[in-house]
């Protein structure tokens, strides 16, 4: 599920939404960078919305081409692993893709990426990999998202859906709880305060590690001796 990285009039994208749930410094820095279309989500969905369970790999490889024309060659291996693996994975029905869901009440949009019409459920794709049990929180957070709009779109009500953790050929029925809704309220309420300017606190479990942009959110740190001499 994607959609762009910044709001539209007075509207946020439910990805802009997790964003600010992973961590609101992140995405105050990179709110304003242009989006670049993940080669791996592309594969997944692809993957995902093969209603055969054998597809044609050189068929679907080029549609995935033809669909994201900078898509790696070198991702033609993941697309190779990800069908092996799907194979021994149920195909998930659906009727619809693409889905656009939006909630005027909260401001929110986003899209939708299956449906099945004939029994209501929703699934959400990904291409990451499943965690040992149940599923990450902000896919929980962004399943709540989906359903909320979902319900305002088209009133269609449900409780859960499908998370389909496509590398691992892992698909887990989600039904978000209360503090699924009141983490996707604190994260809206966080995203809305980064698209008005504000720099908000780094939470306590931020993923500073693999940030782009450590040395921005920190630029009075001191620096250490090692920092230097390995700085790449």
């Amino acid at each position: 599920m994607t959609e762009s990285n910044n709001k539209t009039g007075d509207t946020i994208s439910i990805s802009s939404i997790i964003q600010a749930y992973r961590c609101p410094r992140r995405y105050y820095f990179s709110r304003h960078d242009p989006v670049i279309s993940s080669g791996k989500y592309t594969i997944c969905k692809q993957v995902s919305l093969c209603k055969d369970q054998t597809p044609d790999e050189d068929q679907l490889w080029e549609e995935i081409c033809l669909i994201d024309p900078t898509v790696k060659p070198d991702l033609r291996e993941y697309l190779s692993r990800c069908l092996e693996i799907m194979a021994h994975t149920p195909v998930v029905k659906y009727t619809d893709s693409d889905i656009q869901v939006h909630s005027v009440r909260y401001g929110i949009y986003g899209l939708v990426d299956k449906l099945d019409s004939s029994s209501n459920t929703i699934s959400i794709i990904r291409s990451s990999g499943a965690p040992a049990y149940g599923c990450w929180s902000d896919d929980r957070v962004r399943l709540a998202a989906c359903i909320l709009c979902l319900k305002e779109s088209t009133g269609i009500d449900i409780v859960g859906g499908n998370i389909e953790y496509i590398p691992d050929g892992i698909v887990r029925y989600c039904e978000p709880q209360p503090r699924d809704r009141r983490r996707l309220l604190q994260a809206l309420h966080m995203a809305q305060k980064v698209m008005n300017g504000n720099l908000l606190d780094k939470p306590v479990n931020a993923p500073c590690k693999k940030c782009l942009y450590v040395n921005q959110c920190n630029p009075d740190k001191p620096k250490t001796l090692s920092s230097i001499l390995f700085k790449k």
